[in-house]
């Protein structure tokens, strides 16, 4: 619990000396590694904030709190790893009661966003999928209800996973030692701590609300079939 007060204090105060500190440091690349890969194989944790927290990533390696090549290989091997925990959700516990009421939580578009680039580009949709969040959790499921060939998924998985971290790491890094970054440093990682924050928030209240949403339609359902039932008792 000190460590995380102390990540948060140094990031409020963008005292990179304290977040370039092993202790400190370690623990994030930690962070970083669950939480990527929870983003990307758990469906409950698809609202995490994969995206912006690879761009604030590659920022943070311009100001030398990463290492370009460690934190790369780190979160790609996360990414991988948590796509991967996805297929094994679909191909071992695909017709469970609990997964599919994952799935159910997730909003109808990205079902029917994930079915059509799945049916349309089978394991090459994994490419286009890593770079759309809730898609790039589902379609690993459903790769594996379909029972497609495993050593073919993780080629696929692997590259993808490569792909994603190394091109939005870098766009993250460059942006770090753009002029415009040097300018207003401390104003731009302000709001880029705060985007994940935000994000998180959202996905939070959105998969409150749509479980919700789903109970009062299910117990108004009970309560139709009830009254239907009444009537015919009648």
């Amino acid at each position: 619990m000190e460590t995380i007060i102390t990540l948060y204090q140094a990031f409020i105060n963008m005292d990179v000396a304290t977040l370039s500190n092993p202790n400190v440091l370690w623990t994030l690349y930690g962070m970083l590694f669950v939480i990527i890969l929870l983003e990307n194989g758990v469906l409950p944790a698809a609202f995490l904030p994969g995206d912006s927290l690879l761009f604030l990533t590659g920022v943070l390696i311009s100001l030398d709190v990463f290492h370009f090549g460690l934190i790369n290989v780190i979160l790609i091997a996360a990414a991988a790893l948590g796509t991967w925990l996805g297929y094994i959700q679909g191909l071992w516990l695909g017709n469970t009661k609990i997964v599919k009421g994952w799935m159910e939580h997730l909003p109808e578009k990205y079902h029917r966003k994930s079915e059509v680039l799945f049916h349309k580009y089978g394991l090459q949709a994994l490419f286009i999928g890593r770079f759309i969040a809730f898609v790039r959790t589902l379609l690993p499921m459903m790769a594996g209800l379909s029972n497609l060939h495993s050593r073919k998924f993780h080629i696929y998985n692997w590259i993808s996973a490569t792909l994603w971290i190394f091109l939005i790491v870098t766009l993250g890094y460059l942006f770090g030692l753009s002029p415009i970054f040097k300018t207003y440093e401390k104003q731009i990682m302000s709001l880029l701590m705060l985007i994940p924050v935000l994000l998180l928030l959202l996905g939070l209240i959105f998969s409150i609300w749509l479980a919700l949403k789903r109970w009062l339609n299910k117990k108004k359902q009970v309560n139709v079939a009830e009254i239907e039932n009444k009537k015919e008792e009648n």
